[in-house]
C-alpha cells in the first residue's frame, strides 16, 4: 500500500525499526522504555487506530498492530506494548503478543486527543488519535 494512502487511513508502516511513512518523531520526557522481547530479524509493523479520529467529547478506539516478516509472512508471538499520553488502555500497558496472523490489538478510551506509543518486538513508534472535528485548512 502506498505511504500516502496509509497516511490517509491513519496507518503507519515501520520497517526494521525505521519509519517507512514520513512523520516527525519528537523526544518527550515521558519516553520511558516500553520493554518487550526484541525480535532478531527485520520486521514490518503496521499500526493504526479504528476509528482514526474520535468525536468531540471522546470515546474509545481500537489500536491495531500487524507484524510481518520480510516477504509478507505473518509474524506470530511478537511482544507488543502500548502507552497512551492520556486516557485508559484496556491492556493497562501490559505486554500483548501477536496471534497466528501476526496481529494484536488494544483499546484506548479518552476524552482528549491521545498520543499512542508502541513497541513491537523492539520497533517503536508514536501516533496520535485526535478527538473532535478536523480543523479547516
Amino acid at each position: 500500500m502506498p505511504a500516502t494512502l496509509l497516511k490517509r487511513l491513519g496507518m503507519v508502516l515501520l520497517l526494521g525499526g525505521t519509519l517507512a511513512a514520513c512523520s516527525r518523531f519528537r523526544h518527550h520526557a515521558e519516553d520511558e522504555p516500553l520493554p518487550v522481547k526484541k525480535v532478531e530479524e527485520e520486521i514490518i509493523v503496521a499500526a493504526w487506530a479504528e476509528p482514526p479520529r474520535l468525536p468531540a467529547g471522546g470515546g474509545s478506539a481500537q489500536l491495531l498492530v500487524r507484524v510481518q516478516k520480510r516477504g509478507g509472512a505473518a509474524y506470530p508471538d511478537v511482544e507488543v506494548r502500548f502507552r497512551a499520553s492520556t486516557g485508559t488502555l484496556y491492556s493497562g500497558g501490559n505486554i500483548l503478543v501477536t496471534d497466528r496472523q501476526g496481529e494484536t490489538r488494544d483499546r484506548v478510551t479518552t476524552q482528549h486527543t491521545v498520543t499512542v506509543t508502541l513497541n513491537a518486538g523492539g520497533t517503536r513508534y508514536r501516533f496520535r488519535v485526535p478527538v473532535g472535528e478536523a480543523s479547516s485548512p
